[in-house]
């Protein structure tokens, strides 16, 4: 680390430390603390730039009654060591917790939902910041959106085995309900929704305009309609510009849509079409993966160059009900 930002971190350190941390924390005790949290894997810049220099006062913790015990939690779901240094380098706080008393009710609040151990241990690597908050508070408005929908407790359980995406995305409530009042806007009935998002709910953790792209290119491109959607909802499960997109249109270009045609000669396998990693699914068709990828280039900036002009296009539209709007 630079000189600079050397000293920059130490006035950090000073700012948050507590008066107390200099005045009843022995050199021993947090030789201590530091030694056990080198023994997880962090090195001494991220240590001091990503933990202490946050977190102070973990250098007054003791090691054998608060911090080992939070280790070890962490530890019986299943992470790695590297997993918990990764965890404590993303939310220090982690730490200045009580494993018993903070960590295990937010642990059996997610089994409750129907979180597999595995499951539990995704959520507090991708987003430990959660476990700062009571579960009711991150999850209730989720919950809510569900029951408004008519999904109740067994329904969420058979969502959450499927996938936990809805849960922890950005925004989680804001973004079921948004999800949810998109896809009602476009024609599906509130039965219809419901039967999409028990199958695949990550649906809930696409962003609208996503949603909108999707079904969109499903309609003018592939030629389909709202039943297509119903019958593999994997459809709008991901940005258009991931896979449905250029897969589809590589496809066509090559005149190869033939061989995902169902055995009644007239039902597209669109599943086959999207489950599948790039390479699998190259080798499928008989193409190297660097082929399909050079196509995919090419068809990402033809997609952004359309999004842009769409984007420009509305902006001016909003311009013009202003009547601010001076272009031809």
């Amino acid at each position: 680390m630079g000189q600079n930002e050397g000293v920059r971190e130490c006035q950090n350190f000073l700012l948050r430390a507590s008066p107390s941390l200099f005045t009843s924390t022995t050199l021993f005790q947090a030789g201590a603390v530091v030694s056990f949290l080198k023994s997880l894997g962090l090195k001494d810049d991220l240590l001091a730039s990503r933990v202490l220099c946050v977190w102070p006062e973990l250098l007054g913790r003791d090691v054998e009654s608060q911090l080992r015990p939070v280790v070890a939690f962490l530890m019986s779901l299943g992470l790695e060591v590297a997993g918990v240094a990764r965890v404590v380098m993303l939310w220090p706080e982690v730490l200045l917790r009580s494993a018993e008393g903070q960590l295990a009710p937010w642990v059996a609040y997610l089994r409750g939902l129907g979180c597999s151990t595995a499951q539990v241990a995704d959520v507090v690597c991708l987003c430990p910041h959660l476990l700062g908050f009571q579960p009711q508070e991150v999850f209730g408005g989720v919950l809510r959106a569900l029951e408004g929908l008519g999904l109740g407790p067994e329904d969420v359980g058979a969502m959450v085995s499927r996938s936990v995406a809805f849960l922890i995305a950005p925004s989680a409530s804001a973004g079921v309900q948004a999800a949810v009042d998109c896809l009602l806007a476009n024609g599906f009935s509130r039965e219809e929704v419901r039967e999409m998002v028990v199958a695949r709910p990550e649906l809930l953790a696409v962003k609208p305009h996503d949603l909108v792209r999707s079904l969109k290119f499903v309609l003018d491109a592939i030629g389909g309609s709202n039943a297509t959607v119903l019958a593999c909802p994997l459809l709008l499960a991901r940005p258009l510009g991931q896979v449905l997109g250029p897969r589809y249109s590589f496809l066509q270009k090559r005149g190869l849509g033939h061989k995902y045609m169902g055995a009644d000669g007239s039902t597209f396998e669109f599943y086959k079409l999207l489950i599948s990693e790039d390479d699998e699914w190259c080798a499928s068709l008989g193409f190297s993966v660097n082929e399909y990828q050079g196509f995919k280039l090419v068809w990402d900036e033809e997609y952004s160059l359309r999004l842009h002009e769409e984007a420009a296009s509305e902006f001016q539209e909003e311009l013009k009900k202003l009547g601010i709007y001076e272009g031809s």
